[in-house]
């Protein structure tokens, strides 16, 4: 997992591992401005050269930034990307009224439930269908990066891992041994 995280008055990008039994590892960070593609490559090439493997298949968890996208693409030979459900949900609500939002969040959110990721595929398709006459922007949004909301769900993780992998969230502050 990769996102920024504000400590303070900074920003740092953080590398998150976790393992199969969903035990949280930091793997590093580095601090920047912003999550620029230049800081998130220097985070990722110093993994790479500490001993990460970038060249076999791994899977990789990202908000919807671009430059965290970009540098991943850029240092993983093969990455299988997971993108945050929760930052997906909050973008396309952002996009909509309140009274609609709620409506569209809960029916994403029972989509990212789906038995499997074609189904889920289609509810979010179909949604996204009603909204692109009345709401452009959120139709755009919820079509945006949507297959690579569904990794998990595609890969066929376990229930309680999938909940883990589904958000960056779980790249939290107090989570963090950085002592």
């Amino acid at each position: 997992m990769f996102d920024g995280v504000h400590f303070g008055e900074h920003l740092c990008v953080v590398a998150l591992g976790i393992d199969i039994d969903g035990t949280k590892h930091p793997l590093g960070l580095v601090e920047g401005s912003t999550e620029n593609t230049t800081v998130v490559t220097e985070l990722l090439t110093d993994l790479r050269g500490r001993g990460l493997e970038t060249t076999h298949p791994i899977l990789v968890g990202i908000d919807g930034g671009k430059a965290l996208h970009a540098a991943v693409m850029a240092v993983f030979d093969h990455p299988v990307i997971q993108r945050c459900q929760m930052d997906k949900l909050r973008n396309v609500a952002d996009k909509l009224p309140d009274d609609l939002a709620k409506t569209v969040t809960k029916k994403m959110r029972a989509a990212y439930q789906a038995p499997s990721a074609i189904i889920a595929e289609a509810h979010l398709e179909a949604l996204a269908r009603e909204l692109e006459h009345t709401h452009p922007g959120a139709a755009g949004s919820l079509r945006e990066g949507r297959s690579e909301t569904l990794t998990v769900l595609r890969l066929g993780v376990p229930p309680t891992l999938a909940r883990t992998l589904r958000s960056t969230n779980c790249i939290v502050v107090d989570d963090l041994d950085l002592s």
